[in-house]
């Protein structure tokens, strides 16, 4: 006599039969998906030789649909911002050869673990004890991308002023790592930069870092009323006195401003003489919060949501 499955376990294998296929279809599309990718990736390298592949501004816009389409849904936005981002860096590695430098301070994996989440676990990483030695890796050439500590106002060290570099190959900042919070994190959460040889583009919801170089002599206050003159939402981060002369101040704009802004031609205007240099760090899109309700919130502007997808 053969043996037949009890109705429970029937209904179970019908519905397992479902998710293999569905997961069939879905491998089916990652393969097409990564052909396409390779395709770009052909097309980069042919038109920009040499030239970092990653799109920073693209992949915050892509996480941001992504979680746009799941808000609401029973697969958790936060879960499906984590699957894409490991599929973007997936296809990264598909579009070109890349590799890390991170900053790893003795016991301390804060950074290690960020990058790995952030780009995913396909990239060779070279572990640095120096922030500093994590920059020299990109201007040598023996990493693709960098990620070091977030900006910080306590921070003495002024690494940051090691950024202050022209044309178009100089290091700047790209992304906050991370771009994806679960719930809002609080005030000492660790963060990081990453950074590269590319130029930034704004993605719509961004925050870009300018160091000016001021003449000691100059009050941070006349320096702020300029920014105010120009309409451009500053926050003074750090201040370098590199010489007996000169201050370099690094400010946090709001909004994607590079040199080329109007703003920053009414901040020359305002201040003349007194500033010796501006410099453009980079900028990187705002992170996203996505609280249990599945609503999600800009970092930094609890007003700003985004809604579920109609």
């Amino acid at each position: 006599m053969i043996k037949k499955d009890p109705p429970l376990e029937t209904e179970l294998s019908a519905f397992r039969k479902q998710i293999d296929d569905i997961d069939d279809q879905l491998i089916t599309l990652l393969k097409d998906r990564i052909a396409i990718v390779s395709k770009v990736g052909e097309y980069k390298r042919r038109t920009f030789p040499g030239r970092c592949p990653i799109r920073p501004a693209r992949e915050a816009e892509m996480i941001r649909r992504i979680i746009g389409k799941f808000a609401g849904s029973q697969f958790l936005p936060a879960a499906a911002a984590d699957l894409w981002r490991t599929i973007i860096g997936a296809s990264t590695t598909v579009e070109s050869t890349l590799s890390m430098s991170v900053f790893h301070p003795d016991r301390d994996n804060d950074y290690f673990w960020m990058a790995r989440e952030y780009f995913g676990p396909f990239l060779p990483i070279i572990k640095q004890p120096h922030i500093k030695r994590v920059i020299g890796d990109i201007l040598d050439g023996k990493a693709a991308v960098g990620v070091v500590p977030m900006l910080r106002s306590s921070d003495t060290t002024f690494w940051w002023t090691n950024l202050i570099q022209q044309g178009h190959d100089a290091p700047k900042v790209f992304a906050r790592i991370p771009f994806v919070y679960h719930e809002t994190p609080p005030r000492d959460a660790p963060s990081a930069l990453a950074i590269a040889r590319l130029l930034p583009e704004p993605s719509d919801d961004d925050n870009s870092l300018i160091v000016l170089e001021a003449d000691a002599n100059v009050s941070q206050h006349k320096l702020q009323s300029a920014f105010l003159t120009a309409k451009l939402d500053s926050t003074w981060i750090n201040i370098a006195t590199l010489s007996p002369v000169a201050r370099h101040h690094l400010i946090e704009v709001r909004g994607f401003v590079t040199l080329d802004h109007p703003g920053i031609d009414i901040i020359r205007a305002t201040l003349g003489t007194s500033i010796f240099n501006l410099s453009f760090l980079g900028a990187y899109a705002v992170p996203i919060v996505i609280n249990n309700t599945a609503r999600q919130t800009i970092a930094n502007d609890p007003a700003k949501t985004l809604q579920p997808a109609q």
